[in-house]
């Protein structure tokens, strides 16, 4: 089953695919299925991060998903318990409103989910270069 969402291969940044390709991905997928397609698609697509070109052949096949597709639980419960451990931290040392924690929190969960998903592409070899 192919994945929801790709990463460019520039930029590493996390895209959702479009229906249409979805679907193709699927269908393409299933060895046992054929389909009929009315228009064509275009030949690439743009990241709106970096501004780059996407084959969108590619990206349809799933060479650019992430084996997985979505964050592991193992890596949710590693952010969960970060921003936890962050938020807790903030309100016994910093002294601030618990509010402020919060959002401490939540940036510190950000941060080590950012981390994790750039390891986990490094891992698939999507370096930059």
């Amino acid at each position: 089953m192919p994945s929801e969402t790709f990463y460019c291969p520039r930029c590493k940044r996390s895209l959702t695919k479009s229906a249409q390709a979805y679907v193709l991905g699927e269908i393409m997928s299933n060895k046992s299925s054929s389909f009929a397609m009315m228009g064509q698609m275009a030949e690439t697509v743009t990241c709106p991060g970096c501004g780059g070109s996407i084959d969108a052949a590619k990206m349809v096949r799933g060479e650019y998903d992430l084996p997985g597709g979505a964050m592991s639980n193992r890596d949710a419960m590693i952010v969960f318990s970060f921003a936890i451990a962050a938020f807790v931290a903030a309100l016994l040392w910093l002294g601030t409103p618990w509010w402020v924690d919060f959002i401490i929190g939540l940036l510190a969960g950000g941060l080590v989910m950012k981390l994790l998903e750039y390891r986990r592409g490094q891992k698939n070899g999507q370096a930059n270069g």
